[in-house]
């Protein structure tokens, strides 16, 4: 009876020393091969290249930092950790065709047919990074046409492979720009176009305080894309796109600690650290749900989740323009409003107007009390402002609250 187990764990081992060789086998040509390109696409010691070589470094360790930083975030959801990866995966596929590209640009001419392969990769994976930006950082606008989008861009550029109509690799393995590369261009700068509209749409919800930050990030991310296409021989595009990836990453996590990610107003946090460096005349304005708690007793917390939603988007939408809006508790809100303060009783009547609107469509919301106070940076404590405004709230409150 144990000589069927003797045999079978026999021919387990047999498969086991198989798989071993043709693994080591395998690594074997890997490693011959990678010596072969090396040998064949020695550098000529030209001080573009060594530069070049300092670039694709800074990509990769940028990259490398991008990922690694995410997937040990624990406030990005599994999703948008998923989206950022693969992003930082897209660059790195980039950045190494055009590395390889430039290493056997020039070099031996068995490698032609590889040179030709990694640049219809990098051609067809340009436009794809700033579709997974806008996924990872934005609104998605319109997937689906995107996405045939891209798909009839792929097709193209590995028609116009063979029919040399994007690029040409020449008998001696010199990469050229052919006529119809204009459509790669159009194509490459319509994505990058996209991406940016999406990711400013996208962030609107992170109150306009940030949008200057979100500006800039995204014209350094086009300068050094409008580099690379002027001056082809300033490969920094990828670059730029890596940075600009690590700074869109930590503008997104800059902008989870200060707002509040029910509401997207800015959190209490932010309010009292902007409470203790009031430096200018400002009205104070203090918001309560009322019934707050009887909603979520009656309707349940999904209901009282978009009750809360529901208010705060009236808050920013009435006052959002003239000052900040925090929520600084369960059911209460702060609004600091600096500019245009003689409009105050008008934007006053215009939230309560919102308010009634709200009611009608709403039949879990009960209405919001709101009180205010003055505060004049010569005269007041900011403190006593808050509790002038505070007790002015709790008396408009409902008695059976």
């Amino acid at each position: 009876m144990a000589q069927p187990a003797k045999k079978l764990k026999i021919l387990s081992g047999c498969a086991v020393c198989k798989v071993e060789k043709c693994a080591g086998a395998l690594i074997n040509h890997l490693v011959k091969y990678i010596v072969l390109f090396c040998e064949k696409t020695a550098i000529r010691g030209d001080v573009m290249l060594d530069l070049y070589m300092a670039i694709v470094f800074i990509t990769g360790f940028t990259l490398l930092i991008t990922a690694v930083g995410v997937i040990n975030n624990r406030l990005v959801s599994k999703k948008n950790k998923s989206e950022i990866v693969l992003l930082c995966l897209f660059i790195g596929i980039a950045i190494f065709c055009e590395w390889i590209g430039v290493k056997t640009n020039g070099a031996d001419i068995s490698l032609i047919w590889l040179h030709k392969c990694v640049k219809l990769v990098e051609f067809c994976i340009a436009p794809l990074i700033s579709v997974a930006a806008a996924i990872a950082y934005g609104k998605v606008k319109r997937p689906k046409s995107v996405a045939a989008l891209l798909t009839a861009h792929a097709a193209f550029e590995v028609l116009a492979l063979f029919n040399k109509w994007v690029f040409s690799v020449d008998a001696d393995n010199i990469y050229h720009r052919e006529g119809l590369y204009w459509i790669y261009i159009v194509a490459f700068v319509l994505s990058v176009v996209y991406c940016f509209i999406c990711i400013v749409q996208g962030n609107r919800k992170y109150q306009a305080r940030f949008g200057i930050v979100l500006i800039l990030i995204l014209c350094f991310l086009a300068a050094g894309i409008g580099l690379q296409m002027f001056h082809s021989e300033i490969r920094v595009d990828f670059m730029c796109v890596a940075i600009g990836n690590l700074m869109l990453y930590n503008y997104r996590g800059n902008v989870i600690h200060q707002i509040d990610m029910t509401t997207r107003l800015l959190n209490r946090r932010c309010y009292e650290k902007n409470i203790e460096n009031m430096k200018s005349s400002a009205y104070v304005l203090i918001f309560d749900i009322n019934k707050f708690k009887q909603i979520n007793d009656t309707y349940g917390h999904v209901e009282g989740d978009r009750c809360l939603t529901l208010v705060a988007q009236k808050i920013y939408a009435v006052y959002g323009k003239y000052g900040s809006c925090y929520r600084i508790g369960g059911d209460e809100f702060c609004v600091i409003m600096y500019r245009q303060l003689n409009r105050i009783d008008e934007l006053n009547n215009k939230f309560k107007h919102a308010l009634e609107q709200l009611r009608k469509g709403v039949g879990s919301f009960f209405g919001v009390s709101v009180g205010y106070a003055y505060y004049d940076e010569k005269k007041a404590d900011i403190q006593a402002v808050i509790e002038e405004a505070d007790e002015m709230m709790y008396q408009r409150l409902p008695k059976n609250r």
